[in-house]
C-alpha cells in the first residue's frame, strides 16, 4: 500500500498528488473509473505554532480477487484530533495508522466480498477508536479524534464517519451534497429547529461534538454507500475548512477549472485561510473520470 499522511506544522503547505488510473471492474474486465487525487493540509493562522491535530491519508492497494485477477482500491481519510497539547495530534495519527492496519490486513491478505466492504470500513473505524481508547487507558489521558474515511473501488465509495469532519460529493445536476452528518451539538439544534442552519458557523457551542473516537470502548459509526460516476468530485475535509468556507463557495472552487486536484485542494485551503484560518485545515479532493 502507498500511504501519504502528514500533520507536521513545520511546513505551511503539504501537497500530495496521486493518480489511480484504471480502476477496473473485476468480474467483466471492462474499464471502470479513474481517480485523480490531491490533498492539502495547513496548520491555520491561529494555531500555526501549535501541534497540528489534523491527519490526512491517501493510500491505495490491490485486493486479491478471483484467481488471476486483482481489484484495486483507494482509502482516503481525514482525522481531527483533540485532547490538549500534543494529545490531539497523537490521537489523529494513531487512529489513521490503526485504520490503515485494519484495512490493509483485511484487503491485502484475504478476499473480501465487495458487498461486505461497507461493514469492513465501519469495523476499521471502530478498531481505530478502540486503539485510541486503549491508549487513553494506558496513559490516563482523555484524547480523541474525529474520522471520516472512504474506501473506493470500481464505481462505489464506502464511507464511515464519526465526528464533524465531513465528506461532500459534487454530482451534477444535484450539485454539492454533504454525505456525512455532523455529530455536533449545533447539528442537533438545527435538526430540532432551535437554530437556523447558518447559525452553526457562529453559535458558541459550534465546536462541541458528542461522538468521537477514543472516548469509549465502543463507538457508533455512521456509514454511507456513494455511487460514483465520471464528472463527480469527492471532498473530505476537517471543520477547519467548512467552518471558514461556506458550501456555496466550496462548490464554486470544486467546479473551477484547475490544473490538478492538488491545485483545487490548495484553493480550498487558501479560502479557509482568507476566511480567518481559526483551526487546522485539511482537504482531500478526488476527481472521478472515465479511464
Amino acid at each position: 500500500m502507498l500511504q501519504l499522511q502528514n500533520n507536521d506544522t513545520d511546513a505551511s503547505y503539504n501537497v500530495y498528488a496521486l493518480t489511480i488510473a484504471g480502476i477496473e471492474k473485476a468480474k467483466t474486465g471492462q474499464p471502470g473509473l479513474a481517480l485523480s487525487i490531491g490533498a492539502h493540509l495547513d496548520p491555520g493562522i491561529r494555531r500555526k505554532y501549535r501541534p497540528n491535530e489534523d491527519t490526512i491519508l491517501v493510500t491505495r492497494g490491490v485486493e486479491p480477487s478471483a484467481p488471476g485477477t486483482q481489484r484495486p482500491f483507494v482509502l482516503l481519510a481525514v482525522a481531527d484530533g483533540m485532547g490538549g497539547p500534543g494529545h490531539g495530534q497523537e490521537a489523529s495519527q494513531l487512529a489513521v495508522q490503526s485504520l490503515v492496519e485494519y484495512v490493509s490486513h483485511s484487503l491485502c491478505t484475504e478476499q473480501t466480498p465487495q458487498q461486505d466492504w461497507l461493514s469492513l470500513i465501519q469495523a476499521a473505524v471502530q478498531y481505530a477508536s478502540q486503539i485510541v481508547y486503549e491508549r487513553n487507558e494506558q496513559q490516563q489521558t482523555a484524547m480523541g479524534t474525529t474520522m471520516t474515511a472512504a474506501l473506493v473501488s470500481e464505481t462505489t465509495a464506502y464511507v464511515a464517519h464519526v465526528g464533524d469532519s465531513r465528506l461532500y460529493l459534487y454530482h451534477e445536476p444535484a450539485g454539492l451534497v454533504q454525505i456525512t452528518r455532523d455529530h455536533s451539538i449545533v447539528a442537533i439544534l438545527v435538526a430540532e429547529g432551535i437554530i437556523a442552519p447558518d447559525d452553526i458557523y457562529t453559535h458558541p457551542r459550534r465546536n462541541q461534538i458528542y461522538r468521537s473516537l477514543g472516548d469509549e470502548a465502543c463507538v457508533e459509526v455512521d456509514t454511507s454507500v456513494v455511487p460514483l460516476a465520471a464528472g463527480d468530485t469527492i471532498l473530505l475535509c476537517s471543520d477547519g475548512l467548512w467552518e471558514m468556507v461556506r458550501d456555496q463557495q466550496i462548490a464554486t472552487i470544486l467546479t473551477t477549472s484547475m490544473s490538478s486536484p492538488s491545485q483545487t485542494a490548495r484553493a480550498l485551503i487558501e479560502a479557509a485561510l482568507a476566511g480567518g484560518g481559526k483551526d487546522n485545515i485539511s482537504a482531500i479532493v478526488a476527481q472521478v473520470s472515465n479511464v
